[in-house]
């Protein structure tokens, strides 16, 4: 097959574009800036200019592909134009879309995130699936805009567009080394520095799931997802003590954890928002960042399991590869 996959250079897009690569198609890998090219060296994945804001770029890079992975987005919770999100996160899947249908694409899978089914209601904490009700404000223009977007998706689909859509947890994997990888930072913290620093003094329970699982979980959403439905690709409920014990089972090393209040965290996000508007420099904590981490997210990937055959890594042995990479790269 001839496939695009839009957002290739990032974390979970390079994953995804070396699978495929692998499995024999050739990959037409959208980068915006020319010398994003040379992150690729496998003879099936082929860079590609583009960008989500330019309609004639998207119309040549869907040109004869039969399928489209679409994972690019502005994914934070903070931009210095809060209208970049819509722009990038709507209006341009919108845009990749019409170039699609324009030029006969078969099917497109979507990346959008857990962050559109939200939290369960604090009164009854038990998993969510994909169709959980939410009774949770959203946190970030960056939900609002994939919410808004997978709306959008279900008029398409009414219309006749082949579209699924993906909805991953937190991920964390080998690859890089950043906020978006968050797991990797608090290994690294408690294994091999002073401390690691966990927020609040209350445990709550996240869903964390290998990169690789979804990675894979993208094809086989493109393989055997419903159209027009939505799956939860997610991984494992703990907390950040539990996390910390695994870690400890894995490597028979315990470490030290910082645990900062809530009230420090709201100082922290205070000042981090004043900055940004004074400076336009991003944030280390965000308003939004604070409300969210409140709430415990325990997910369910049952539906993915049954429908596409969805497998979840045992998270331990997700753990030791992840810590094998961290390993090298500090040697290297």
């Amino acid at each position: 097959m001839k496939i695009l996959v839009t957002g290739s250079t990032g974390f979970l897009g390079k994953r995804l574009c070396n699978l495929l690569a692998n499995q024999g198609h050739q990959v037409r890998a959208l980068t915006r800036r020319v010398e994003q090219s040379s992150e690729f060296n496998h003879p099936n994945i082929i860079p590609v200019i583009g960008n989500l804001s330019r309609p004639e770029s998207l119309e040549k890079a869907t040109l004869g592909v039969d399928q489209v992975y679409h994972l690019a987005a502005l994914a934070s919770d903070w931009a210095p134009d809060r209208r970049a999100f819509y722009q990038v996160n709507f209006e341009g899947t919108l845009l990749l879309l019409d170039a699609a249908r324009k030029n006969g694409v078969k099917r497109t899978v979507v990346t959008s995130t857990m962050g559109t089914i939200g939290p369960p209601d604090p009164e009854n904490v038990t998993p969510v699936d994909e169709e959980h009700i939410r009774l949770v404000d959203f946190f970030t223009d960056y939900e609002v805009s994939k919410c808004l977007l997978e709306e959008r998706i279900g008029h398409r689909v009414r219309r006749g567009e082949d579209i699924v859509v993906v909805n991953p947890t937190r991920i964390f994997g080998p690859g890089v080394y950043d906020r978006k990888n968050g797991l990797v930072i608090l290994m690294d913290h408690y294994l091999y520095r002073p401390f690691a620093v966990a927020p609040g003094t209350k445990d709550v329970i996240g869903n964390y799931v290998y990169v690789d699982d979804v990675a894979k979980g993208h094809i086989q959403a493109m393989e055997k997802g419903r159209t027009g439905e939505k799956y939860i690709l997610g991984g494992h409920n703990f907390s950040f003590s539990q996390f910390f014990e695994m870690l400890e089972e894995v490597t028979g090393k315990k470490g030290r954890v910082l645990r900062i209040p809530f009230g420090a965290i709201k100082l922290m996000a205070a000042w981090g928002g004043l900055r940004a508007m004074l400076f336009k420099k991003s944030p280390m904590v965000t308003h939004s960042y604070l409300r969210k981490i409140r709430y415990d997210w325990p997910v369910s990937s049952l539906k993915a399991e049954l429908e596409l055959g969805y497998q979840i890594s045992p998270m331990y042995e997700a753990l030791k590869e992840t810590l094998k990479w961290l390993q090298a790269s500090k040697k290297s």
